[in-house]
């Protein structure tokens, strides 16, 4: 009943079409069976498009041929898929075909008369929008090489590109990014409208671990116009990055009770802010037993092509629980489809979401931070039972027994009742499989337990014992910690033990 409560107190408290966006992540991931990892997959130097077929040329000499009309659509209503880890990873391949390829086909693109090429030797990119005249000079020169200075205009390492009658792409092996072009380029060294694989013009980010928005080396591109599919070769992948119809910014996906960015655990409660997120409001009915639904006021958030459970949505602030299945997995693409009255539907760019075992947030109050928090004396029943809520008028004692409320303390232990995302947990409180730790104006303090309640959607209960020797302070401060991350920091008043 109180998880219920906390539910409904997080509801109150809480570009143009078709463009690609600077640091979106990719929608979809070929040859990997998500965005994290870098097993043996496919390593393509050459893609092509021809109708629902995708062809990857791999050094090795092989052709593999893809079916991508299997992948979900990215305006499709995710709703009817299933609920497994990914509906949009791995996809294998149709057919493969023993055929050398000739070498350096991913630095030329061509469609009608426009032809456009890589020149890596000296850090260019050539256009011809009239290749039929013989021995004509390129009409734009594209690439600026000072490395000292990264910018929309830089190409260190051109090694592919890709014309799809709108946009220009360019991959640079050397700067782990694709450029993208709106429109076909009409000036010399016109700097890029978008970048992908980093989060901005200037960013030179390398890292081993794969994730939803980097590119190790885009190898080969090939787009249909609204979706570009990029060959990452050193990661052994093929990222499929689709143009959304309005922004979603990187950082619009924050924990529910910390307010605030990073990674997100398995089951946490999250709180999605951005514009037009929807036409209208609406919110879930609560029930002890019934299933949140996936699809709200035409909306629904799509994580790694799987459709989340959803608490509210509005225009500016979507409610959603993070699945709990996220074994192995440090990272997932997110987006949002909306329905319209005409039954068309748009989507969001797709973002990355970074995600690890546990992620703890605990619930507080509005204002600045750090915030008051939602802390409740222990009833004194036999139980032990949550009682009171702590306030300046009735304040904590040190060597009391407290409790408060969290989310992102990832999976529980093993029980009869699984944890299953959307659905209110059919208990009996189950412990957190990881330990959880609590600090009390920095004094260690006991957690006695930390449980996800029976008919909990998200919401954890943690038990603390304050240290008897905490003192008196009108504002206390107390954060959690589980496996190497911390909480926000909340505030509450303790006065000394009446002992």
């Amino acid at each position: 009943m109180f998880c219920r409560i906390i539910i409904g107190l997080l509801i109150v408290v809480s570009l143009q079409a078709g463009e690609f966006q600077s640091g979106q992540a990719a929608r979809a991931v070929i040859g990997q069976s998500n965005f994290s990892v870098r097993e043996t997959g496919v390593s393509a130097t050459a893609l092509a498009l021809q109708g629902n077929h995708l062809y990857a040329a791999e050094g090795s000499g092989k052709i593999l041929t893809f079916d991508i009309a299997k992948l979900p659509g990215p305006r499709e209503d995710m709703a009817g898929y299933p609920k497994g880890s990914c509906n949009v990873c791995g996809l294998a391949a149709l057919a493969v075909a023993n055929q050398n390829v000739f070498p350096g086909i991913a630095g030329v693109s061509s469609l009608g008369r426009t032809v456009v090429a890589a020149d890596p030797a000296h850090h260019h990119v050539l256009i011809w929008r009239d290749s039929s005249e013989p021995n004509a000079e390129p009409d734009v020169i594209l690439g600026r090489p000072d490395s000292s200075s990264i910018s929309a205009s830089t190409l260190v390492n051109p090694v592919s590109v890709a014309f799809d009658g709108r946009h220009v792409f360019v991959g640079d092996a050397a700067l782990h990014r694709v450029l993208v072009w709106d429109t076909l380029p009409t000036s010399n060294d016109q700097p890029a409208d978008a970048v992908l694989g980093q989060p901005s013009f200037s960013s030179t980010d390398t890292s081993d671990n794969p994730d939803a928005g980097t590119i190790f080396l885009p190898s080969a591109l090939a787009s249909d116009g609204t979706n570009l599919f990029v060959a990452d070769a050193a990661a052994h992948r093929i990222l499929v990055f689709t143009a959304g119809d309005s922004a979603l910014p990187e950082d619009a996906v924050v924990n529910s009770a910390t307010l605030s960015g990073g990674s997100i655990a398995p089951g946490t409660l999250v709180t999605i802010r951005a514009a037009a997120l929807s036409t209208r409001s609406e919110s879930a009915k609560q029930t002890a037993d019934e299933r949140l639904p996936v699809k709200l006021g035409a909306v629904e958030v799509v994580m790694n092509g799987v459709a989340l459970p959803l608490l509210s949505v509005s225009p500016q602030e979507i409610q959603a629980q993070i699945p709990y299945g996220l074994e192995n997995v440090s990272s997932a693409s997110l987006y949002v489809r909306i329905e319209h009255s005409d039954s068309s539907a748009t989507i969001t760019n797709a973002i990355a979401v970074s995600v690890s075992p546990a992620a703890p947030g605990v619930f507080a109050f509005t204002g600045t931070e750090p915030r008051p928090g939602l802390v409740l004396h222990r009833s004194g029943a036999a139980e032990e039972s949550a009682g009171t809520p702590v306030t300046a008028q009735s304040p904590a004692s040190a060597g009391e027994i407290v409790t408060v409320w969290a989310t992102g303390l990832g999976a529980v232990v093993e029980s009869d009742a699984s944890a299953m995302e959307g659905v209110p947990f059919a208990g009996p409180p189950t412990p957190v499989a990881s330990p959880v730790g609590a600090t009390v104006n920095g004094h260690a303090a006991q957690v006695l337990s930390a449980v996800l309640p029976e008919g909990a959607i998200g919401v954890y209960e943690v038990r603390i014992l304050l240290p008897p020797d905490v003192g008196s302070a009108a504002r206390a401060q107390l954060f959690l910690s589980e496996h190497g991350v911390t909480s926000n920091t909340i505030v509450f008043p303790i006065q000394a033990s009446k002992l």
